[in-house]
């Protein structure tokens, strides 16, 4: 990338996406990696000397962050981080949390970080914005793939911990476990956002995880358990994990919208939507390696993977995709579905001091889109993805 430190670049005739409304005709000015200014046309100077991105009239909103991946462009994410970050930033992505997966094997999940955390510095290096560890503490009931899910290992854990620390963003536990309370309080050490996943856990479990940093609803009414049954008393309903991560006020609900709500059902989403509201609730892709990938024409799932007789294992979505079927699903409007992209994961990783909106300070971490998320241009850091 070169380096325009010294210049000034404008980008006009756009309708700026803030967390609480659309600024028409607005301007943002950034300098060097950061937003420099920003506001409606009138009421921000242009230099004279300045680089000028007209965006045509298209919404520029904060790029998109995705707290839950685990491949894209042909490339799992432990195996090429790089390649894999790089294939969703162009869909507009420009903070991504490369996600190990439960069934590796010990071995397998200690080189994919090491691979991760010694990734080489490249151009875009900085669209890894941390490592979400989906397991491999969670309940064997629940899951596309049940092996070799394990006990929880102190020995483990504290490998991983010493090895990438507080790179460490996102990891998602079954609460109900022996021994999680003990890793949980480890973990917390390096402020780790704990979420509750492949889980049976009864709401005061969870609850009680929230003082360790338990903020997440795993991939909600995704292997997250059943709602208990038999009942205690016949005729009546008991309280599952999605109903728990609903009805508490610091737990954010993780939402895979697929086009076709396979994943999670559109009544679903306008339901976790309305109970959570659009402060809690983060999208998530929960992509796999082919995500980004051209998509069969007459695939019946289109951008899911499905297996006859496993049933669903893992999403083809990158965000743009999600976004757009997100506001679909449940009416939200374009600066809804931008908290939820991008805000809400970025208060979640600690890191909304510098990203997840579009204000002054903030690092330029853009994207220009059309009203149906359709991406145009993406710009990291101030810089222009090509």
């Amino acid at each position: 990338m070169s380096d325009n430190s010294s210049r000034i670049t404008a980008i006009v005739n756009a309708k700026l996406v803030t967390p609480w409304s659309v600024v028409e005709d607005g301007v943002v000015l950034i300098e060097g990696e950061r937003i420099v200014e920003c506001g409606p046309r009138d009421r921000v100077d242009v230099p004279a000397n300045a680089l000028v991105i007209d965006a045509g009239g298209d919404y520029v909103g904060p790029g998109f962050i995705d707290i839950h991946c685990h491949g894209g462009g042909g490339h799992w994410s432990w195996e090429e981080p790089y390649l894999f970050a790089l294939s969703h930033l162009r869909h507009g992505t420009t903070g991504v949390l490369p996600t190990l997966v439960y069934n590796q094997s010990r071995e397998e999940m200690l080189a994919g970080v090491r691979n991760i955390v010694e990734m080489e510095e490249r151009p875009y290096s900085s669209a890894i914005v941390g490592i979400h560890m989906e397991g491999p503490y969670i309940n064997k009931k629940y899951g596309a793939v049940t092996s070799p899910i394990r006990a929880v290992d102190p020995e483990e854990y504290n490998e991983l911990l010493e090895l990438a620390g507080d790179r460490i963003k996102v990891w998602t536990l079954a609460p109900e476990l022996p021994g999680q309370e003990a890793f949980a309080e480890a973990a917390s050490r390096y402020g780790i956002a704990l979420s509750v996943g492949h889980s049976e856990a009864d709401a005061d479990t969870i609850f009680s995880f929230v003082r360790h940093g338990l903020q997440i609803g795993c991939h909600c009414t995704n292997a997250s358990g059943t709602t208990p049954s038999p009942s205690r008393y016949g005729g009546t309903r008991e309280i599952g994990v999605d109903e728990a991560v609903l009805v508490h006020d610091d737990i954010y609900a993780e939402v895979i919208p697929d086009a076709n709500g396979i994943h999670v059902r559109p009544l679903m989403c306008r339901l976790i939507r309305k109970a959570k509201g659009t402060d809690r609730v983060i999208i998530i892709t929960d992509a796999i390696d082919e995500a980004g990938l051209p998509v069969e024409p007459d695939d019946p799932y289109e951008d899911v993977r499905y297996i006859e007789g496993v049933g669903l294992s893992g999403s083809k979505l990158t965000m743009d995709r999600a976004v757009r079927n997100m506001m679909r699903h449940t009416g939200a409007g374009i600066a809804e579905a931008f908290v939820m992209a991008s805000l809400n994961p970025a208060k979640v990783l600690k890191t909304d001091r510098d990203m997840g909106s579009v204000e002054k300070g903030k690092l330029a971490n853009l994207v220009i889109v059309t009203g149906d998320i359709e991406v145009r241009r993406v710009l990291l850091r101030g810089q222009i993805v090509e």
